[in-house]
């Protein structure tokens, strides 16, 4: 249910194990072939938000590279704060809409490499890189929520519980579970805890998106991109609502649209838009004291009181609409899980596409043929967490 391409629970609401794959993560790929509809319409505009307005007055050392990053999301943001702290570029972040408006925004925030990405080592990497990450965006007066905490994933059958003590984390009995987590469903046998933590996306964006421009960046909001410019083989720019505009590098980072955006220029990417749904509910009282990671499934308590349930994994064309299976999935899945949520209020529900790959591994690396072309999408539900990571991928990359 919550990691099937196609949204149609399985009995009990609980998808088949085996049915959704971990995906995983790796960097310098650029392979396939891929779809995307073009970047959307609007003038473009200097980053209108007072939190992102402004420049720095540090002093640069050396002639300046021009890179124009393509795409306001979790890792565009992230590229745009690295490049511009290293001094030796002119950064430039054009964002049809506004930061944080799509996948990064909509997205719960969960940051768990032991649940969301088969490449553990890439993932905790980047893991390990928020601390400083977050004390250094949080100067911009932006809290970004950032808390470590238990992680727990019950196990419901024989066959879990075998699978879930071989594994890595810590092993709780029924017992010790319940007393970790009472709101516990009676069925659990156990679970493992893992350490992990968690953000609030779109605050971490803006406070991404603003330490980039104090560092000397420039972010532009309604400013779509229509193509790269490429002209005898070689890439000059990108094509902007309001004309060429040349770059030395360019980084793609438009998610699931990034393939629209490349192929014209002969670089094809496989990369489709992978819809998620997410609810979120508020209790009575206090259900959870921790994340519950299940089957590819969660549930993530907030310090606003409200718990977050997701999410579903569909192949719905660009179409990010909820549906009413997806959502009543989602909450079959917290009722069984968590009991006492079934009296909660449901206060949203949402959707949001993100980049997938086939074999789940983002595409991070410069496009063959174009060597200034740098691309980073294809995270599919794991670009908050690698985001970090993927910004130091990306500045080794460029030339």
């Amino acid at each position: 249910m919550c990691r099937r391409r196609s949204q149609r629970p399985e009995r009990g609401g609980v998808p088949e194990e085996g049915a959704c794959p971990l995906l995983h993560s790796s960097a310098g790929r650029v392979a396939g072939g891929g779809s995307g509809r073009a970047a959307g319409r609007g003038r473009p505009a200097a980053l209108s938000r007072p939190q992102l307005s402004g420049t720095s007055d540090s002093a640069t050392v050396g002639p300046m590279s021009r890179v124009v990053v393509v795409g306001g999301g979790v890792i565009g943001c992230a590229i745009a704060e690295r490049l511009s702290r290293e001094r030796r570029h002119q950064v430039l972040l054009l964002e049809r809409d506004s930061v944080g408006a799509h996948a990064s925004g909509a997205a719960a925030g969960l940051l768990s490499p032991h649940t969301e990405s088969a490449d553990h080592g890439l993932s905790a990497r980047s893991l390990a890189m928020f601390p400083e990450l977050v004390e250094r965006v949080e100067r911009t007066g932006i809290a970004v929520e950032f808390h470590e905490h238990d992680s727990l994933t019950p196990a419901l059958t024989g066959d879990e519980e075998r699978r879930l003590r071989r594994g890595p984390g810590r092993w709780l009995d029924a017992a010790a579970a319940r007393a970790a987590e009472p709101g516990l469903s009676a069925r659990v046998r156990g679970a493992t805890v893992f350490r992990e933590a968690q953000v609030t996306p779109i605050r971490l964006v803006r406070a991404l998106a603003r330490t980039a421009v104090e560092q000397g960046a420039e972010i532009r909001e309604g400013a779509p991109v229509g193509g790269l410019s490429v002209r005898s083989g070689q890439l000059l720019g990108v094509q902007a609502a309001e004309g060429p505009v040349r770059a030395d590098a360019v980084v793609l980072a438009a998610g699931p649209w990034s393939p629209a955006l490349a192929s014209p220029a002969g670089v094809a990417l496989d990369v489709r838009p992978s819809r998620g749904q997410l609810v979120m509910m508020r209790p009575r009282a206090a259900a959870m004291r921790n994340v519950l990671t299940w089957r590819g499934c969660y549930l993530v308590p907030k310090p606003d009181g409200t718990v977050v349930a997701g999410s579903t994994e569909e192949e719905a064309g660009f179409d990010d609409r909820p549906t009413v299976e997806g959502i009543a999935g989602l909450l079959q899945f917290a009722c069984q899980a968590v009991p006492a949520l079934g009296q909660a209020t449901v206060e949203r529900v949402w959707a949001a596409l993100r980049p997938a790959t086939p074999d789940g591994q983002p595409v991070i690396g410069p496009a063959p043929g174009l060597p200034n072309l740098v691309v980073a999408t294809g995270h599919n539900r794991t670009g908050i967490l690698l985001a970090p990571v993927t910004a130091e991928l990306v500045a080794e990359r460029l030339p």
